[in-house]
């Protein structure tokens, strides 16, 4: 697709992960007609909350979004592709100048004689264990989408830290992917890392979820770019599981949960963070800060305060 030397007429894609739908958006702003195909929602393995708000802008920019549809067949047309769907047990047809098919990707091992050094891989990558070793030849490390998992440059340059203590200091580094982030380049971008929503509540009893609107940050509201909110999950205690952001830089305003993740920190530690006015990073700040608020306000925390006033 990045060859093309002129914008299709209507680009047609297959797949509505963050890929699919990157490039369905930007085709959009050069003046496409776009259609998306998806056999179950947009998206997927990111917070519905914040999904919602790039689903919206997407339909507002004219994006088709076709979602829980199944492909059932591609050919060739005068038009350029035709592609048959099924939407509840009905088949339709759409046309298109292009197609994208976006639909995942595979590791690439063939040809490369693995099998004459003993190293097991599959469809999903080289099997290996925590210090990113083959399983079968620990002479043999892997990194990046090879090695499965997380398929991000970001990923594997991490991996590659990991083999370099391992193979060259021989030191027991072992990968822990518990505080990788992801960021969806749409506008607005979509960044998350550690637990949603739904992973934190099957992993933990009770858990305490922290919001907060980029429509009370001061810096979106003098620059126009007000949609989208910050998500936080702590547990009870303040532990954080986990932060997604959908709105501007959202990629950006997500590195510092990744950092609060990896040292295991309390939201305490967010909600006292000194931040600069007026930014954009204030949002991580009010956010962490709200989880105090019902203690803050509460009848115990009235009566002392009155308690101390009584002495002057």
């Amino acid at each position: 697709i990045f060859d093309l030397t002129k914008a299709p007429k209507h680009l047609i894609v297959i797949g509505g992960g963050p890929i699919g739908i990157e490039m369905a958006q930007a085709h959009r702003h050069l003046g496409c007609d776009v259609s998306v195909l998806e056999m179950f929602k947009i998206m997927p393995k990111d917070d519905p909350e914040l999904v919602e708000f790039v689903r919206d802008r997407l339909n507002n920019e004219g994006v088709a979004l076709h979602e829980g549809v199944k492909v059932i067949s591609t050919v060739k047309s005068a038009s350029g592709v035709e592609v048959t769907i099924e939407r509840d047990g009905v088949e339709e047809k759409i046309s298109g100048s292009h197609l994208l098919v976006a639909a995942g990707r595979r590791v690439n091992v063939a040809g490369l004689n693995l099998e004459a050094g003993g190293v097991s891989y599959s469809e999903r990558g080289i099997k290996v264990d925590a210090r990113l070793r083959s399983t079968t030849n620990k002479k043999v490390f892997a990194i990046g989408d090879v090695a499965g998992g997380f398929q991000f440059t970001h990923k594997a340059g991490y991996d590659a830290g990991v083999v370099i203590k391992n193979a060259l200091f021989r030191l027991p580094s072992k990968a822990n992917y518990d505080a990788m982030p992801w960021v969806t380049y749409t506008a607005p971008e979509l960044a998350a890392v550690g637990l949603n929503e739904e992973a934190a509540r099957k992993k933990h009893d009770e858990i305490r979820i922290l919001r907060w609107p980029f429509t009370e940050n001061d810096r979106a509201r003098a620059e126009g770019t007000t949609e989208g909110l910050i998500k936080v999950i702590t547990t009870p205690k303040g532990l954080i599981l986990g932060a997604a952001i959908v709105g501007p830089h959202a990629g950006e305003l997500i590195q510092v949960w990744a950092l609060a993740l990896s040292q295991k920190m309390k939201i305490q530690a967010m909600a006292s963070m000194i931040a600069p006015y007026p930014t954009l990073g204030e949002v991580s700040k009010r956010a962490a800060g709200s989880f105090f608020t019902p203690s803050l306000f509460s009848e115990k925390t009235k009566k002392i305060v009155r308690f101390l006033l009584s002495f002057g």
